[in-house]
């Protein structure tokens, strides 16, 4: 989420996501996330952790297999789904060893 315009714009949509957070909490249970790593300002992983458990998400889907946010996760009693990157999809579906790897 690339934000233009300074700090004023980034609080903004801070804002913006406690607001959905807390929206999302209130409409559905067991509710989940998808979280994108392609950030022009992330937060660290704990606190994202943080706010997802204080506003009652349960599971969170991963496009980045992030140590630092698996890690931040780990004990937190946050449901993970870690998606496969399209561009190794070939290799993991063709090769048993190669889809070891990955989950090493």
């Amino acid at each position: 989420m690339a934000v233009a315009g300074g700090s004023g714009c980034l609080a903004k949509a801070a804002a913006v996501l406690v607001l959905v957070l807390c929206m999302a909490r209130w409409s559905a249970a067991g509710m989940g996330v998808n979280w994108g790593t392609q950030l022009s300002h992330p937060l660290p992983a704990s606190t994202v952790v943080r706010l997802l458990k204080d506003n009652g998400f349960d599971r969170v889907k991963l496009f980045d297999a992030e140590d630092s946010i698996l890690g931040a996760l780990k004990g937190s009693g946050i449901q993970v789904m870690v998606g496969i990157p399209n561009d190794m999809l070939w290799d993991l579906a063709g090769s048993t060893k190669a889809a070891e790897r990955w989950v090493t």
